[in-house]
């Protein structure tokens, strides 16, 4: 049901025209002076605003001028209820910001036809400034996911390549140890093409709305232990990563959202933290809700860069301590499948300090 907001200093006007928009189903609001009117329009935002002209204290050219100085009022329809018919005073109403008058005394049909006219109206350029909106978005989305497959996928893909060319040559050569060596390189290699993949694919689910959360009762230290184990049994880079998360700690989530999550934070921990860094895990708990901190003695945040790390219009991405390269979405999809969860995500970092990040779940 549309808004109407009728403005006019005229009880006997506000009556016989808020009796007939009832009758046509419209929702009314109404103030008897300029000052009132302008208030109403912050307070409600009308679909249309029909505006009297002759007022006392502030006529209705003021109260339009003012109405449509906000942004937000822009496309409010604004139509003029006057006495008045002489071309100067019409011209003035839509340099004002009218888009039509109706001359007084009202004819019941003529002035239903002009309101769903301009409200039919208003709905049309809604829409296309949606369409306009949505294919913007299309169109940064697009941007974004040439920008990953033209650098960051490319360059692991690259990577990858190079070992196996390299043993493609000398496989008749090498030892047992190097060849064990290689085995864990591209092992290495393999899951960074695997989370960029996993990370590209899952961001594109999120932007369609494409997943649905099936929570269920997740016991996190589990969870935490079995994707450090994953890192100490396939990583070159040696680092110390512990977790102290007490073994009663149970969190409620979608399991494969939070893995995905815990992976990103942790290879993100790994990826800026240098040989032989630390890496700890931990969890608080308070009102009903767990808090997961993962704490590197990393390179650390620049605080310039901190709020582009979850802008979903800003695509930032860094090497790591040994060049290792990121798509720049794992902290976004982290932001969206917390949120998605009930949660909330944050950072403490400054440069040569390392980093803590935190987010929270609902306690199982």
């Amino acid at each position: 049901m549309e808004t109407i907001l009728i403005i006019d200093d005229n009880k006997k006007n506000l009556q016989v025209i808020g009796n007939v928009l009832r009758e046509d189903k419209y929702r009314i609001a109404v103030a008897t002076n300029g000052k009132e009117g302008i208030r109403l329009v912050e307070k409600i935002r009308p679909d249309l605003i029909l505006l009297d002209i002759m007022m006392p204290e502030m006529d209705g050219f003021t109260a339009c001028k003012i109405i449509k100085e906000k942004p937000d009022n822009k496309e409010i329809p604004i139509i003029f209820l006057t006495a008045k018919t002489e071309t100067e005073d019409i011209v003035k109403g839509f340099e004002k910001g009218g888009v039509d008058y109706i001359t007084k005394p009202f004819k019941k049909d003529e002035l239903l036809v002009r309101i769903k006219t301009h409200i039919e109206l208003k709905k049309s350029k809604d829409t296309i400034r949606k369409q306009a909106e949505d294919l913007r978005v299309l169109n940064d989305f697009k941007n974004t996911i040439f920008s990953i497959i033209a650098h960051d996928l490319k360059g692991a893909i690259g990577g990858f390549k190079e070992v196996t060319t390299f043993l493609s040559f000398d496989i008749e050569t090498i030892t047992k140890g190097e060849a064990k060596d290689f085995i864990f390189l591209l092992k290495e290699r393999a899951d960074i093409i695997y989370m960029l993949l996993e990370n590209l694919l899952l961001w594109a689910r999120t932007q369609k709305k494409e997943i649905k959360v099936s929570p269920q009762n997740i016991h996190l230290k589990q969870l935490t232990d079995d994707l450090i184990n994953e890192y100490h049994t396939f990583s070159t880079k040696p680092l110390i990563i512990s977790s102290s998360i007490p073994e009663t700690t149970n969190v409620k989530g979608d399991i494969e959202m939070i893995k995905i999550i815990m992976r990103n934070l942790i290879s993100n921990a790994i990826k800026f933290t240098p040989e032989n860094g630390e890496i700890n895990i931990y969890s608080s708990e308070k009102n009903g809700d767990v808090s997961v901190f993962i704490q590197d003695n990393g390179v650390g945040i620049k605080q310039e860069d901190i709020d582009k790390l979850f802008n979903d219009k800003v695509h930032f991405t860094t090497y790591g301590t040994n060049q290792e390269k990121g798509s720049g979405l794992g902290l976004k999809i982290c932001k969206e499948l917390i949120e998605m969860n009930e949660g909330k995500i944050s950072v403490n970092s400054d440069t040569g300090s390392g980093s803590i990040f935190n987010f929270s779940l609902k306690k199982a």
